[in-house]
Parts: C-alpha cells; sequence; structure tokens
C-alpha cells in the first residue's frame, strides 16, 4: 500500500496547478470525466452535469466590487486545497452524494482524496478519471480507513457521507485541529441527500479572495477619504 503521506504529498503538488488554471479548462476536464461515468453509472453523470451546471453560475465570473477611491476591486473564487472525501455507506444514494461532493470539490479548484471500500463506485469512477483528460493525481482512491492517517494531514476540508455518530467524532476531531479551520460537509441525510443536490454546494468548497488595483495613479481620489466637514 502506498504511504499515506505521499497520497497527500501528491494531492498538494497538483493542487497548486489545478487551483491556478481557468474555470473554462477545469470544466472541460471535467465533462471528459462525466462522459465517461456515462457509460456505466448514467445517474451519477446526471449529478456531475447538474453540479457543473451550477458551479458555471457561482464561479465562472469574477464580480466586480465598488472601488470608493477610484480602485477597481474583483472578487474572485479559489480553492481551499486537498479535500478528504470519505464515504462510510455503499448504497446507491450515498454513490450520489460523494460524486456530487467530488464534484462540487473539484470545479471549485479543489484536488480530492476519496477513501472508499465501495468497490462498485471506485469500478465506475477510477477508469473515467484515468481516460478523461484531468491531470494527474486530481483525484485519488484509497480505502475507508485510509482516513485515518490522511487527517493528519494539512487537508482544508473533510467531505463525509454515512451515519451521524460518525459525523459527530469527525467534527470533534476537526475542532481539536491546531492551525487552519477545516470544514466538514456531510451527508447523513440518505434518504433525501440534501446536500448532494444543493445547488450551491460548491461554494462549501472554496475560499473567497480580493485582488486591488490603484488605477489613477498616487493615492486615487482623496477627497473621497476626507474625514469630518469644515467645521471640524
Amino acid at each position: 500500500m502506498v504511504h499515506q503521506v505521499t497520497r497527500f504529498s501528491d494531492a498538494f503538488s497538483a493542487w497548486e496547478n489545478w487551483n491556478l488554471t481557468g474555470f473554462d479548462y477545469k470544466c472541460e476536464c471535467l465533462l471528459s470525466f462525466k462522459s465517461n461515468v456515462e457509460s456505466s453509472m448514467p445517474q451519477l453523470a446526471k449529478v456531475l452535469s447538474y453540479h457543473l451546471h451550477q458551479a458555471s453560475a457561482l464561479l465562472a465570473q469574477s464580480h466586480q466590487l465598488v472601488g470608493p477611491t477610484g480602485e477597481t476591486n474583483e472578487l474572485y473564487t479559489a480553492g481551499r486545497g486537498v479535500i478528504l472525501i470519505i464515504q462510510d455507506d455503499n448504497s446507491s444514494p450515498a454513490k450520489q452524494a460523494v460524486t456530487a461532493q467530488l464534484c462540487a470539490a473539484l470545479i471549485a479548484g479543489n484536488t480530492v482524496i476519496l477513501c472508499s471500500d465501495d468497490a462498485e463506485l471506485i469500478s465506475a469512477l477510477k477508469p473515467a478519471f484515468e481516460q478523461s483528460s484531468m491531470p494527474a493525481n486530481i483525484l485519488q482512491f484509497v480505502t475507508l480507513d485510509a482516513h485515518i492517517q490522511l487527517m493528519e494531514s494539512d487537508i482544508r476540508s473533510v467531505g463525509y457521507i454515512g451515519n451521524r455518530s460518525v459525523e459527530q467524532r469527525l467534527n470533534r476531531e476537526l475542532a481539536k485541529r491546531p492551525g487552519a479551520i477545516v470544514s466538514l460537509v456531510s451527508e447523513t441525510d440518505l434518504g433525501a441527500i440534501p446536500v448532494a443536490y444543493d445547488p450551491h454546494l460548491s461554494l462549501r468548497f472554496i475560499t473567497e479572495r480580493t485582488r486591488t488595483i490603484n488605477i489613477t495613479a498616487v493615492g486615487g481620489n482623496a477627497t473621497l477619504l476626507e474625514l469630518g466637514s469644515e467645521t471640524h
């Protein structure tokens, strides 16, 4: 078995380039992945299509903010880093929930390590990934118990599909971690799978950033920075 530290290192190295690529390129890669999944598991391909469509409206374009001193302020999104997705249930709804989180995390600019013992799901996703145009190590597959060691790495978010007792344990473990806050995206209602069909799911795997450019040379419009009035 490949040492899990190496898995994380490969995923992190792949993330640095994947995060810098444009949204359109990421979408093209995931569309090729979706096409490969379609022949073996068409229901999962529909889940991929749904989240790619939703993410296009949320992440494809940056947003211009107000520039009170004449500067341009641009709000855009970026991936958080390496995402760990833990599948603790092998039912059909769980497969859809895994696919939803996997797609949302990847299109948001993250790399994913999927911890699963679901042989049926892996046999569909792994060949589809290997035959797609997605870069190496963007998506990796490990056994379910590998998550114990991987949780010690510098992961930036955890997706969980399973039962509430394990969800609570994971939440407590993540709360005790030093350093950056690691969010938990969990799906424990495997009857309705509400998280899997959340149209804003991709936003749970992003970080917001701003880019400011001063286009008015020195200082911008300094008159807008006056404090008080002539009587003060």
